[in-house]
């Protein structure tokens, strides 16, 4: 029964071993990619900014990961009161991140 269970800690630390040097290797080895700038990820949002947060939080862990986009516009179409303070928070959360009223929309992608 003893040599099993240090079979078993042995296995788990070569598992535990491999797994913290692929990690480590793929982040110095890991081909970043250069941001896209003239590209915008434009998400519309309406109302109390449901699920705002969330899209915003993900685009820009994307934006992180894969260099997919410059920008992140959060387009006005109707957000109520507490929707533009949480939009407006977002903008000040995140550098690539901003808030374009429906309005002026098309002045702000020419």
């Amino acid at each position: 029964m003893r040599l099993l269970q240090d079979g078993l800690v042995a296995m788990l630390a070569a598992v535990g071993l491999a797994t913290i040097l692929w990690m480590v290797a793929s982040l110095f080895l890991r081909n970043r990619r250069r941001l896209f700038s003239n590209v915008a990820a434009v998400v519309q949002a309406r109302g109390a900014g449901e699920n705002l947060e969330y899209t915003v939080h993900t685009l820009s862990q994307l934006r992180y990961d894969r260099g997919a986009f410059g920008t992140i516009v959060i387009l006005d179409c109707g957000l109520t009161e507490e929707g533009r303070e949480l939009a407006q928070l977002l903008t000040r959360e995140e550098d690539c991140v901003v808030l374009c009223p429906r309005e002026q929309a098309a002045d702000y992608f020419q």
